[in-house]
C-alpha cells in the first residue's frame, strides 16, 4: 500500500492523561525500546518541551497508530544549531497488519512540521532517526522523501550496540 494512495486516517491530538495515551502505552511492542521511549522519553518531551502526540484512527474508528512531533535541538549538528522539527517516535498498533498506515502518519507529521516552519517556529528541515535494522521504516521514510544525512550509522550503546541513521527532509512551503 505504501506505493499507492495514502490511507485515510483521522488524526487526533492527545495529552498524556488521555485514555488514548493509556491505550497506546499498553500495546504489546516487540521491541522494548519503543515502550521505553513511549513511557519515559515522550512524557518528558511533552512536559518540558514542545512535543505533541497524535493518535490515528481508521475508517472503522479503530486506533491504528500514533505519531509524535517535537521542536527541539536534538539534531543541532545538522541544523546549524537552530531549533527544528523532529519525529521522536511513531508506531503502528502491533496487533494489526498495517495497510499503509505508517506512510499516512509520516505524511501527516510532515504537514504539521511544515506548518510550524511556515510560522517561523523552527528550521525548515524535519529530522528523525531510525535503527538500521528497521528496514521497513527506513523504506517508508525514504518513500516520503527523507534521506540519510549521517555519514555512517551511529552506534547506540544504550540499546545493546544497535546502529541508527539520521534522516532529514526539507519541508519548506512556498508562501
Amino acid at each position: 500500500m505504501a506505493h499507492g494512495s495514502p490511507v485515510s486516517l483521522t488524526a487526533v491530538l492527545i495529552g498524556l492523561d488521555s485514555a488514548e495515551f493509556e491505550a497506546i502505552s499498553g500495546w504489546p511492542f516487540a521491541d522494548p525500546f519503543v515502550k521505553r521511549l513511549l513511557q519515559e522519553d515522550i512524557p518528558q518531551r511533552v512536559q518540558f518541551g514542545n512535543c505533541k502526540i497524535w493518535t490515528y484512527r481508521d475508517e472503522n474508528c479503530s486506533l491504528v497508530g500514533f505519531g509524535t512531533l517535537d521542536v527541539c535541538s536534538d539534531c543541532r549538528d545538522f541544523s546549524g544549531g537552530y531549533p527544528h522539527p523532529y519525529i521522536p517516535l511513531l508506531a503502528i498498533n502491533p496487533t494489526i497488519k498495517s495497510r499503509g498506515y505508517g506512510t499516512s502518519i509520516v505524511r501527516h507529521l510532515i504537514d504539521e512540521a511544515a506548518l510550524l516552519a511556515l510560522r517561523g517556529l523552527c528550521h525548515d528541515v524535519l529530522f528523525l532517526d531510525v535503527y538500521t535494522t528497521s528496514e521497513k521504516a527506513v523504506r517508508v521514510y525514504a518513500e516520503c522523501g527523507f534521506a540519510a544525512i549521517s555519514p555512517e550509522p551511529i552506534l547506540d550503546p544504550q540499546e545493546g550496540g544497535k546502529t541508527y541513521i539520521v534522516m532529514a527532509k526539507r519541508i519548506s512551503i512556498a508562501s
